[in-house]
């Protein structure tokens, strides 16, 4: 099974660096069959760059104000409505460019998608440190989406 895997975030935006260290540290194990890639897209951008693979694991922050910081959710896009993507307000949202690929077709969307979604508190402030909640979470994280890779 084509498998990649995608962190998300912006590494100078404290919290926001979850996804971005998740995909450095399951890089640095050597993974096989699996590619690693990290980012800073939504939308458009963020499907085709799934485009061709049979599965896709996302890993990125989440801010819900329901969970308390440092909680880890499994979801799929069945899961919710729409996302929304901070860094770029005019680009089209996640589920709606799945559609859009989707309805070509072409069978190149990956058939399971996986998103893990950390809960964070703080992704507006420059800093290369996650708050110790969220750097708490990370090692937990890595295990959760290596045995998803993996098991």
């Amino acid at each position: 099974m084509k498998t990649i895997l995608i962190g998300l975030g912006n590494p100078l935006l404290t919290d926001d660096a979850i996804g971005i260290r998740v995909a450095e540290s399951l890089a640095k194990e050597g993974l096989t069959d699996i590619d690693i890639e990290e980012a800073s897209v939504g939308g458009m951008e963020l499907v085709e760059m799934m485009l061709g693979y049979d599965r896709a694991i996302i890993v990125d922050s989440i801010i819900t104000g329901k969970k308390e910081v440092g909680t880890i959710s499994r979801i799929t896009p069945k899961d919710f409505k729409e996302t929304r993507n901070v860094s770029n307000l005019h680009n089209v949202g996640f589920l709606q460019a799945l559609k859009i690929w989707s309805a070509t077709g072409d069978d190149i969307v990956p058939e399971e998608i996986v998103i893990y979604a950390i809960e964070v508190d703080d992704v507006y402030t420059f800093s290369e440190s996650m708050t110790p909640k969220v750097e708490d979470a990370l090692p937990k994280t890595v295990e959760q989406v290596r045995n998803e890779l993996c098991g």
